[in-house]
């Protein structure tokens, strides 16, 4: 009989986009660091512009995206944490105020403020996505971070409300259940991907992350260390493909590859002696393609990209405080020239934001197109971190004992 462990120390993370599912499967090394394990990726053609268009062939890419991750760990895993994005995606900015009781704030009081914050009136059609506090009040001392514990009469929380389509929701997480896994929490997409290609400076100083996916862009402005403003927008790099396929009239699979092996946004000195190969959807030979003419099919698309993304960050109300400028993820911001080509368009500094790197089987590091998967997986770190039973002990004698403990485990497991 095969030997399949089922650890309880490990964070499974599925990324379902709309070219492709990924599943990361992370567990803790012996220093108590996340470790990557486990990766499992599959295209996918079920969703469009985010959101569940065909449940059986988004199902067929779950299981097999689910399976090579299981593959590689040898482990059985129900659980996972996964990304949420689409045009439906709505946030509200709320603010409460209640009487602290006892004179000093409790976690009560916290959650008490948090959701009287929280309470606005949505869409009969939406539920509550994420409450992400921003900063707390206390007898109109301003931006304290967290209060509890902290001496006062008044609480005041001002809150990011994040709301999505209960249908969306509820069909996304029957797609995961009929691959035989169990939904652990929903993250917004962009919150996810910030964690893992944004720093703590770049939050306080004021940033713009756009995740170019394949289906959607979506967009989160933080300031002050908080998220401020979400939004999402219908269009990304798989409308560039689309552009490509129909002026080329070839194939949507070759005008991919066209896209991948020589999208450029600039033009170089010696673009026009190259021809690129073009496949025909006939019986007819390939033809090919001057290479400045590929580079304006897909600057035409970006312009219009680049301008919905203007007009949501102008529309926010925090433009004037985005100083850091604006950082470009995912799969659909690899085209060469990208952050030079927005940083004239949008008169703001640019940067290539890619995941942060963990030890393990790969380093995913330089791959943007991980960047969602990757910060599912530093989202749930971090949310166990702040558990008690996980966090550090400083007292090297229980370190020792919890790492021979931590061993003796994953041997009865495999013995059962």
């Amino acid at each position: 009989m095969a030997n399949t462990t089922i650890k309880d120390e490990f964070i499974v993370a599925l990324d379902i986009g709309t070219t492709k599912v990924l599943c990361l499967v992370a567990d803790y090394d012996e220093d108590g660091e996340l470790r990557l394990v486990g990766i499992g990726q599959e295209s996918c053609n079920g969703l469009n512009k985010g959101v569940i268009s065909e449940i059986d062939a988004t199902v067929r890419s779950i299981r097999k995206a689910k399976d090579q991750a299981r593959a590689m760990t040898n482990c059985k895993f129900t659980k996972v944490i996964t990304g949420i994005a689409g045009n439906h995606i709505q946030s509200y900015n709320g603010n409460a105020a209640i009487n602290i009781l006892n004179d000093e704030v409790t976690q009560e009081d916290k959650d008490k403020v948090i959701a009287s914050a929280s309470d606005i009136s949505i869409p009969a059609d939406q539920e509550i996505l994420h409450r992400i506090p921003q900063y707390f009040t206390i007898d109109g001392q301003m931006g304290i971070k967290e209060p509890i514990g902290m001496a006062g009469k008044r609480l005041e929380a001002n809150v990011h409300v994040i709301t999505c389509s209960t249908t969306a929701k509820k069909n996304l997480t029957k797609c995961i259940e009929n691959s035989f896994l169990e939904v652990d929490e929903f993250v917004l997409q962009p919150v996810a991907s910030s964690y893992s290609v944004l720093t703590d400076e770049e939050k306080s100083l004021g940033v713009c992350l756009v995740d170019i996916g394949g289906g959607t862009t979506d967009i989160a402005i933080f300031t002050d260390g908080d998220i401020k403003h979400t939004a999402v927008i219908p269009l990304a790099g798989q409308m560039v493909t689309k552009d490509i396929q129909i002026g080329l009239r070839t194939s949507f699979e070759a005008a991919e590859d066209i896209k991948q092996k020589y999208g450029s946004l600039i033009n170089e000195t010696n673009d026009t002696a190259v021809n690129i190969p073009v496949p025909s959807i006939s019986d007819k030979p390939a033809s090919e393609v001057n290479k400045p003419i590929l580079t304006h099919m897909i600057t035409c698309r970006v312009d219009e990209i680049f301008q919905q993304i203007e007009e949501e960050i102008n529309s926010s109300g925090w433009v004037s405080k985005i100083r850091a400028g604006i950082v470009f993820t995912g799969g659909g911001c690899k085209l060469n020239g990208l952050d030079a080509y927005a940083e004239n368009k949008l008169l703001m500094p640019t940067r290539i934001g890619s995941p942060k790197e963990i030890t393990g089987i790969q380093n995913l590091s330089g791959k943007t197109r991980y960047a969602t998967a990757v910060g599912l997986l530093l989202y749930k770190d971090e949310k166990l971190s702040e558990m008690p039973h996980r966090q550090k002990s400083e007292n090297p004698f229980l370190r020792y004992f919890e790492v021979v403990w931590k061993k003796f485990s994953v041997y009865f497991q495999r013995e059962l």
